[in-house]
């Protein structure tokens, strides 16, 4: 009985912090800069990377003078799990694949593998895969990561920071950055192989 009690109130005490941590991405910023495409959000945080957006760099405020150069206006430094900084803006130069997850998330744990395929392509050709990780415990992410040998670049957002700057609201979302800097895509939900692909080679 004493077993099946002390269970209890671990679970519970596990949907409340999940329920928490969702609220806290859930919430908007003051600073408004070209979210992912929102029309599709629903169905792509639920259903995985079977079902992917078409990549697009000319949805509404994202072609031509409206785009937004995240490395002058929307930088960030993050220290990745290693303990070493990166700074968006240092990267300049380079095409960027951004994205946003978590351990506790079903989807962006399944669109992994297909991040890694991409990194071990593409690391010597300029794309700098930069996978942002929202969970509370550093240590989560860190187990994670190692269980499954990724090697591409993780930054660890600890106080949520740069999720709420970058308007996520949901997970995953991935933004696509041009070697200028500028805004080329952004899209909520898991992705496949191909349309990362797609994606990235719409980068200029």
């Amino acid at each position: 009985m004493k077993k099946n009690i002390i269970i209890g109130i671990t679970a519970i005490i596990l949907v409340a912090t999940a329920v928490y941590v969702t609220k806290n991405y859930n919430s908007k910023s003051e600073i408004v800069i070209n979210p992912p495409r929102q029309d599709q959000q629903a169905d792509q945080s639920a259903s995985g990377p079977d079902s992917d957006p078409a990549p697009s760099s000319d949805s509404e405020g994202n072609s031509g003078e409206s785009k937004i150069n995240l490395m002058e206006n929307y930088d960030f430094t993050l220290k990745d799990l290693e303990g070493n900084e990166v700074k968006l803006s240092s990267l300049k130069g380079n095409k960027i694949f951004l994205n946003f997850w978590a351990t506790w998330c079903p989807p962006c744990k399944a669109e992994m593998p297909d991040i890694q395929k991409l990194y071990q392509e593409t690391k010597d050709s300029g794309l700098v895969i930069l996978a942002i990780n929202v969970d509370t415990d550093k240590k989560a992410a860190q187990d994670f990561i190692d269980a499954n040998n990724y090697n591409f670049t993780v930054l660890w957002d600890e106080n949520g920071e740069v999720s709420r700057l970058y308007q996520v609201t949901a997970i995953p979302t991935s933004y696509f950055i041009d070697t200028e800097g500028f805004l080329d895509a952004g899209t909520t939900g898991a992705i496949s192989l191909e349309a990362m692909k797609e994606y990235v080679n719409n980068l200029e």
